[in-house]
Formats: structure tokens, sequence, C-alpha cells
């Protein structure tokens, strides 16, 4: 019996590392990440759960202190933050969060660029797709259609979270559009290593791995676990709440939840696709700068080095002492001056 479990969570840990698992990563990690799991019913065969029906939901432009527009791409009615003029700068939100965590950056960068901030596809009010597709590659390409449809031909991408991981699929899908990307606490695939510690860390994959369970626990106490995540993440974020309440909000919208755990779903699903495999595990062709906090434990001090190392030219690595997941929230000014820094070089 425990050799079925131990069998059967390593097969499992392997589909929840984001990109490539070392040789020797030590099996009973595995193991006790499933047992975890297991124990708290999140492998359990649970039956779907209909969300709370929501009717009349606020106006789009009451969640942004700055305008709120939308066009359709990709068959869907997608909305973004919009501030500026100048070269276009994309922000992609991620997971639990929206694009008016931007705010305060937009406010700082439409100063001197065009800033569009997606709400992306499933997050309200942005259309869902009705064939579930979530994936990164897909999600990608509504940035590069969005960005089409703004006439923009160059543009440089930040994101943060899911948005990190998207953030790269646009550099390879456009590579001649897209002339650098900021990325917030997801490294790039070549650098990303699992570590026991970032396996813990990452435990929620396992836990939003089957749907119906998925959905029960994230909604219990009115979306309790979504406030355990951002204190998980960063620790030190005082003002977390003023995020986690906004998309909590939202969850509460028919279907919003369900799309913004199908980013989830659909990972594991990729990970049975080799064509994405191997889109996913590419090197971004354009330089790449790395924001990390040292207090997000999903962060490893040596993608920084293998950053500076094995990206193009000009890419590099920054992990700040005093912050975590949501560190463009914790620490702006250093964030920002990071960025502007980026942003001011001549590749």
């Amino acid at each position: 019996m425990i050799r079925s479990i131990f069998a059967f969570s390593w097969k499992w840990i392997g589909r929840f590392r984001p990109f490539a698992l070392p040789l020797g990563f030590p099996r009973v990690v595995s193991l006790c990440i499933f047992v975890v799991a297991f124990s708290s019913g999140s492998l359990q065969a649970r039956p779907m759960v209909d969300g709370p029906s929501i009717t009349g939901p606020g106006d789009p432009d009451s969640l942004s202190i700055h305008p709120v527009h939308s066009r359709t791409v990709n068959g869907l009615d997608y909305y973004f933050i919009e501030a500026g003029s100048g070269p276009t700068i994309f922000l992609l939100h991620g997971f639990p969060d929206m694009a008016n965590t931007w705010d305060e950056t937009i406010s700082e960068l439409s100063q001197d660029y065009h800033v569009v901030a997606p709400f992306l596809r499933g997050y309200y009010p942005t259309g869902m797709p009705e064939d579930g597709n979530y994936s990164v590659k897909a999600i990608a390409g509504d940035i590069v259609a969005l960005a089409e449809a703004l006439e923009v031909d160059t543009y440089t991408v930040i994101g943060q979270d899911w948005g990190a991981s998207i953030t790269y699929s646009v550099a390879l899908l456009a590579p001649t559009k897209v002339d650098r990307v900021i990325t917030i606490a997801i490294p790039p695939p070549p650098c990303f290593k699992l570590t026991p510690q970032i396996a813990w860390f990452g435990r929620h994959f396992l836990l939003f791995r089957n749907k119906g369970y998925a959905l029960r626990y994230t909604r219990k106490q009115d979306f309790r676990y979504i406030d355990r995540l951002y204190r998980r993440w960063s620790p030190d974020y005082a003002d977390y709440q003023q995020s986690s309440a906004a998309i909590k909000a939202t969850f509460k919208y028919p279907g919003r939840l369900e799309a913004a755990l199908g980013y989830y779903w659909s990972f594991f699903e990729d990970r049975d696709k080799p064509d994405l495999k191997d889109f996913y595990a590419q090197t971004p062709p354009v330089p790449v700068l790395f924001l990390g906090g040292a207090n997000d434990n999903g962060v490893d001090p040596k993608a920084v080095a293998c950053i500076q190392d094995s990206l193009p030219q000009g890419s590099k690595g920054i992990v700040f002492e005093h912050a975590g997941h949501f560190l463009h929230r914790e620490i702006p000014e250093q964030f920002l001056a990071e960025v502007k820094a980026f942003l001011a070089q001549d590749f």
C-alpha cells in the first residue's frame, strides 16, 4: 500500500513541476507533499459544485483608478486598463489578482509610456472561453492579438506570477514585436530548478488539481484560502487585503473562480502535450529582467546567476531582501526604480 502511494505521489509531483525536475530531486519530498494533499482531501474525488448566483456585477470602470476599455480578441471581449502615451508596455497580472494590481505602476509609468493592463482571459470582466482553454500559450496569443488590435508594433511585457509565465510565451510568439520582458516571482524556464522548498511552497498546485474539491475549498468561509495564499507568499505585505478583497468579490460572479483555477487545470493538461512542453521550455529570445522577493519561498537565488549567464545579453535578476511574491505592491518605489532603469537601457 505504501509503495503504491509513493509511486502515485511521484507521478503527480512530476506533473506539478512547471518546467524540468532535477533527476536528483528527493522522492521523499513528493511523498510528503502527497500525504499532506491527501490528508486535506485535495486528491479525493468530490462532486463539482455550482458557484453562488450573483447578477448585476459592477461597472468595469469602477475596477481601476484609470480608464478601462475593451476590444474583441480571439472571440472574447477583452477588458484592459489603459493610460499614457509613448512606447507601449503590457502589464500582466497573476493569481489571485487582477489588472488593477498595477494601478500604482500605471500611474507612474504612464507619465512616459503607453501602458495597457489586461484583465486576463476569464478574469472579470474579460470573457470566458467556451472551450475552457486557459493554457499559457493561448493567453499569450490573446496578448499578441490585443497588441495588433491596438495597432501596437513593438512593446515591452511585464508579468507577475501566471503573468510572468505568459510573458515568456508572448516573447516566444512575437519575438520581433517584444523588445524586452520584466517578470516577477517566476524565473524563466531554463533557470527554474525545483527544490524541496519550492515544491512545498507550490503545494497549492496539488490542492487545485481536483476540480470539485478545489472549488469547494477555495470558496469556504468567504474565500479564506485566498487570504492565506497572500499571507504565505508575501508575509510582510501589510495591506494585502486591499488586493485580496477585490479579487474575492469578482470570484463570487458565476464561472469566475472556475476560470481562475482553469489556469491550473490547463497546466496539468498541457503537461501531457509534448509540443507545448517543448514550447514552454524554450529560452526567451529577448533580454529579461527577473525580480524576486527574498520572502517569497518560491524564488531560488541561484536563478539570478543563471539568468545573467544563460539568457540574452542584458538579462539580469534581482532579489529584494524585504519583499515577497507581490513585490510590485509591497515595495513599489524599489520595483519601479529597477523597471525604469531596465526600460532605459539600449539593447
